[in-house]
């Protein structure tokens, strides 16, 4: 391949003048939206992934940036990516499930302690975001304020630019990782125009570019509506060898960054020559920005100094980042035997292809790309060792607390016999008749039984005869693959399996706490080939239902759901009688359990 970098003046590198075949630049009035990246303005960084839903209810709602009428750079089509990207996916997800530089499921900037990890180039580059020294140079605007047009249940609604300032939350962390002279990651996507070659020739959506640095920030005008907009030049760090998308190597001659920067008369700071008509002073808060030192405003129509688009000195990548930016391989077998915590629920990298995966199966991990494979051994975590783990719910009351203006009423408790010893259990009555809510508690020798399943279940789906499985969603707006973060108020990371089919009339759950159907129809196995463990855990519900309820019933399908983290298994039956009750009541799934919800379902519901 050729280097889209060419060499100007005294060898310096700049804007590509010398492509490669097939990709040709022209100049012409826009057509598309030139917002860059749409941008969230509150991303927390520190929070758990699991936390982060994937937003199901934009469905009707779409925001679109508002086109530029300047013009910008149209590519005709690439040529095809001629080799896969050392770590690349097929979906957000997977990258934010399984590289720490990125996690933001909906943002273009991953930020943490107030400095940027990584940084998504996607569609809607603005005016003169290029991919300069063959990709060693990045110019991108981001940082959110840009006009859009929003359509929701129908209507649409222009919202007005307004101007980025540098106390804003994604400006201000950027300009921080300038400042502390920290790397950070570039993502791009198959939407991001600039880079030379098709990523979906691949199927790859996502792909890492690499470590870089931010070597200038500053502020330019925007002609469309006159706001200001933050524009960031990052560049390739050295010492982490070539970009992956080089053949060979760049043998550009650095430049001395003090040759780019001049003061400004009135705000005294010192602005980079980004434009070849003049300089300017690019401090937003300067009473002359924008303004030359000829007094004039800068023209609308600009080019780049060719000085600009070079690389700056030399930019070396820390030590403590060297080998940083590959995943870690799982360990695969832990000392403590314990594969149920948070870092087994994360995806991995695969060594043989570069494909960042989301782990989607109980007993292992395997890369859908090449389908390498490796087997997880842990060990059977006993009930009791479960107990004492506090479980924060808990610390406000033992059995239940209700709402005073949620209209719901409480049976208090009534004792049956269970085998042989007393058990008892709470009826809820909801209001308008949206059903009812039976918790069945026994004592601690009837709990033996659940115990015994519950670990049942964990040796059968290590060893696969229980299948676990995180299915794909059936309706999402997503181009590629979505797996179930099974979601009520927060997110949660889940395996399924069931048998056999869906719609509820009235269901039990063995454990503390419910969750939303998933499982269809085209994911089930039937009785006679299900795992023990499910059989049994059916068998249980019923004989606590007709123990402490008086009532029979013979359910035909159980779904089964294992939660990782910790979470305190108390064997508890709870019973939800009604179909109003998952219609208009949802509880918030915690920690490692794992869940048999045995369902009812009539013949009109098959």
């Amino acid at each position: 391949m050729s280097d889209w970098s060419s060499r100007t003046g005294d060898s310096l590198c700049s804007f590509p003048q010398n492509l490669p075949a097939g990709i040709e630049l022209k100049l012409e009035p826009s057509e598309e939206p030139s917002d860059p990246l749409r941008l969230l303005d509150s991303l927390d960084v520190l929070e758990n992934w699991l936390d982060l839903a994937l937003n199901e209810d934009d469905t009707e709602q779409e925001v679109l940036p508002i086109s530029d009428p300047l013009p910008q750079l149209q590519y005709l089509p690439k040529s095809p990516l001629p080799r896969l990207p050392p770590i690349w996916a097929q979906s957000r997800q997977e990258v934010c499930e399984s590289f720490e530089w990125f996690r933001s499921y909906q943002g273009g900037v991953y930020q943490n302690n107030g400095t940027v990890k990584g940084y998504f180039l996607s569609a809607f580059s603005a005016n003169r975001d290029i991919f300069a020294c063959g990709g060693k140079i990045v110019i991108s605007h981001g940082g959110g304020r840009a006009a859009t047009s929003r359509t929701q249940r129908g209507q649409t609604t222009n919202i007005a630019a307004d101007d980025q300032r540098a106390h804003d939350l994604s400006v201000r962390a950027l300009i921080e990782t300038h400042r502390s002279n920290q790397p950070l990651v570039l993502l791009i996507d198959d939407k991001y125009e600039p880079f030379p070659f098709d990523l979906g020739s691949r199927d790859v959506y996502m792909a890492i570019l690499g470590f870089y640095k931010i070597i200038h920030v500053w502020g330019k005008l925007h002609p469309s509506g006159r706001v200001i907009r933050y524009k960031f030049a990052f560049q390739w760090c050295e010492d982490q060898g070539e970009p992956w998308w080089l053949m060979g190597s760049s043998d550009s001659i650095p430049l001395e960054p003090d040759n780019l920067y001049s003061p400004c008369s009135t705000c005294l700071q010192k602005s980079p020559r980004v434009y070849q008509q003049a300089w300017a002073c690019l401090k937003p808060v300067c009473p002359s920005f924008w303004i030359t030192s000829t007094g004039r405003s800068l023209p609308d129509h600009l080019d780049y100094n060719p000085e600009f688009l070079s690389v700056i000195d030399f930019r070396p990548l820390p030590l403590a980042y060297r080998n940083a930016l590959l995943p870690k391989p799982p360990v695969l077998e832990p000392k403590d035997g314990i594969t149920t915590s948070y870092r087994y629920s994360r995806g991995w990298h695969c060594g043989n292809c570069g494909r960042l995966s989301s782990r989607s199966a109980w007993e292992h991990y395997e890369c859908p790309n090449c389908k390498d494979t490796h087997a997880i051994v842990g060990n059977v975590r006993p009930a009791n060792t479960l107990t004492s783990i506090r479980v924060p719910v808990t610390d406000k009351f033992v059995d239940s607390l209700i709402d005073p203006y949620s209209g719901a009423l409480l049976f208090m408790f009534n004792h049956f016999d269970a085998e042989g010893a007393t058990g008892r259990y709470q009826t809820f009555i909801l209001p308008e008749e949206k059903g009812k809510i039976h918790l069945i508690q026994t004592n601690r020798m009837a709990k033996v039984e659940a115990d015994r399943i519950f670990e049942a279940y964990q040796r059968q789906a290590s060893d696969g005869t229980l299948l676990f499985r995180r299915w794909p969603l059936r309706s999402t707006k997503c181009r590629y693959r979505v797996l179930h973060l099974i979601s009520v108020v927060h997110t949660q990371w889940c395996f399924v399996s069931a048998w056999p089919v869906p719609h509820e009339l009235l269901f039990a759950k063995l454990c503390l706490t419910i969750t939303q159907y998933v499982g269809g129809t085209s994911n089930t196995v039937p009785f006679d080939r299900a795992p023990s463990a499910v059989i049994q855990a059916r068998k249980l519900i019923e004989k606590r239902i007709l123990e402490a309820l008086g009532v029979p019933y013979t359910f035909n399908e159980v779904l089964s759901a294992a939660y990782m983290e910790q979470q305190k298994m108390a064997g508890d039956v709870l019973v939800m009688e009604g179909a109003g009750v998952q219609d208009y009541y949802e509880c918030v799934p915690c920690n490692f359990r794992i869940a048999a919800t045995a369902r009812l379902i009539s013949p009109e519901h098959y």
